[in-house]
């Protein structure tokens, strides 16, 4: 058979044949589709089933719990609001805090440095000189630099970081911006970098919050500096705070009152399921009375919460009896007019953090005034 003679055969069986290849190319491509299809259907049930639970920020045993379970986590700010998603299992560093602040969503951790017992120049304030004020907190402190994600403003990272500590339960006892505002930053011996190990940077454009509380049983302080490149951020985990401390100030209440509305009010204890108060919360309740006796036209809502253990209807009683002892030892106590005050129980309706675990119930625990 001549060269040519094979090359026609080859030709038609090719022809008779192609038709068959290209229905079977047809099924696969077609299989292939409902495979992708049936795949993105079987993610998207997933997402939609896959619980996602809430955690106050700091809340690591919560988050363990939480992925223990295969579930997501959410972290969330004191009116119960997602602030920052956790970080993926293994993310922290076991060398970490207790308390743990989370860097703005974006930020790479430049550098991180554990001290179990150290003090740290806590800057509370600026000298009418321009030098800072600071008071020496001792304790466990973590430093952690960040760099900053490009295209955010410092007031934006700083506002993300502040929202978290409130969500926490810390107050903030100073924040300021600017070389004007903030101070220290000349090249005398009171400027940021000697007192505090911070650089504000070659600008202008630098924040700086402290923010301090009660977490458990240990005091708490953070101060977090941010410029336009990077974020500082300390944390001080004290040992367990004497009985009786107030833990607030009437210039504290009033500047948290002024700026949200509403404050937690610390240093406020109660027998354990009662509504009697306890000698340790004198100092709490001088400084509301002071507050109150500064301002004379402010009026408090005092409003009771609890956690969720137990029936509801004794919590929603009980959360009501403790803010009547509240308002009661100010009326009677410290010759507060009444009609300057009302209280109300809102039970375990309001938490600001899962009752999952007991750092959350402890956050929803709590006494709260209301401006009114």
């Amino acid at each position: 058979m001549s060269l040519s003679h094979r090359l026609s055969c080859l030709a038609v069986l090719l022809a008779l044949a192609a038709p068959a290849a290209a229905q079977d190319i047809g099924r696969s491509l077609k299989r292939t589709a409902e495979r992708a299809v049936q795949s993105e259907v079987e993610r998207a049930v997933d997402r939609e089933v896959r619980r996602a639970t809430r955690c106050a920020l700091g809340d690591d045993r919560c988050a363990a719990e939480a992925r223990r379970r295969g579930e997501d986590v959410e972290y969330v700010d004191s009116r119960g609001r997602v602030v920052q998603s956790a970080p993926a299992a293994g993310g922290q560093a076991a060398s970490g805090p207790a308390f743990r602040v989370l860097p703005y969503a974006g930020s790479s951790q430049r550098e991180e440095k554990v001290l179990a017992f150290d003090g740290y120049a806590f800057v509370v304030g600026r000298e009418s000189n321009g030098d800072l004020r600071s008071r020496q907190v001792e304790g466990r402190v973590t430093k952690t630099i960040y760099d900053n994600p490009s295209g955010r403003s410092t007031l934006e990272i700083l506002r993300n970081y502040e929202q978290a500590l409130r969500g926490q339960g810390l107050r903030v006892v100073h924040q300021c911006a600017g070389r004007g505002e903030c101070g220290g930053t000349g090249t005398r011996e009171s400027n940021w970098y000697r007192v505090a190990d911070m650089n504000i940077g070659v600008g202008g454009d630098f924040r700086y919050l402290a923010a301090e509380g009660r977490v458990g049983a240990s005091a708490v302080s953070v101060a977090v500096m941010v410029n336009k490149q990077r974020s500082w951020v300390y944390v001080v985990e004290g040992e367990a705070m004497q009985t009786g401390q107030a833990g607030v100030s009437a210039d504290e209440l009033a500047a948290e009152l002024a700026a949200a509305g509403v404050v937690r009010l610390d240093g406020i204890y109660f027998d354990t399921g009662k509504a009697t108060l306890k000698p340790e919360s004198a100092d709490a309740l001088a400084q509301v009375a002071e507050l109150l006796r500064r301002d004379p036209s402010l009026r408090l809502e005092i409003v009771g919460h609890t956690d969720s253990v137990g029936n509801a209807a004794a919590n929603q009683r009980l959360s009501e009896e403790r803010a009547l002892a509240v308002r009661s030892a100010l009326v009677i106590e410290h010759r507060v007019p009444d009609r300057r005050l009302r209280s109300r129980g809102a039970g375990a309706s309001e938490p600001v953090a899962p009752n999952t675990s007991e750092a959350g119930r402890a956050l929803n625990r709590r006494v709260e005034l209301v401006k009114q």
